[in-house]
């Protein structure tokens, strides 16, 4: 089943609650990855947790699972520093929900620098470069 990742919130949100697998290529892994069930899916603003920015980003919340989606909408590419601040976000994430496993998935229009995309992997997260407007 080809799965086609779009940067709306509305899309997302969709996406995490059909819970359907990931495919390898969408989220740069040899295979696909399941998602766990979700009882909640919505987006919020990042101020809620105690993070700066006016932004939002779309809270996955299970039982023993929690993934966040930040949706990067813009044509400059994704820098390392970029990379580290997701990953700040995802501990900032990892504190508030400390029985949980909180996994981050990085979604944007641009491309993803390598070294930035290599250092969210390894902490454990996902990054999709190149998805759709709408």
């Amino acid at each position: 089943m080809r799965i086609a990742v779009r940067a709306t919130e509305e899309a997302i949100i969709r996406l995490l609650r059909a819970g359907h697998p990931l495919p390898g290529d969408v989220v740069d892994r040899e295979l696909e990855t399941r998602l766990p069930v979700f009882q909640s899916v919505e987006a919020v603003p990042v101020k809620n947790y105690g993070i700066e920015g006016t932004g939002r980003i779309v809270v996955a919340r299970g039982r023993k699972d929690v993934w966040f989606v930040d949706i990067k909408r813009r044509a400059s590419k994704i820098s390392p520093k970029d990379g580290e601040a997701f990953v700040e976000m995802r501990d900032k994430l990892q504190m508030r929900y400390p029985g949980q496993k909180v996994t981050g998935w990085l979604v944007t229009t641009a491309d993803v620098d390598t070294k930035a995309k290599s250092f969210i992997a390894e902490q454990g997260c996902f990054a999709t470069s190149g998805a759709a407007k709408r």
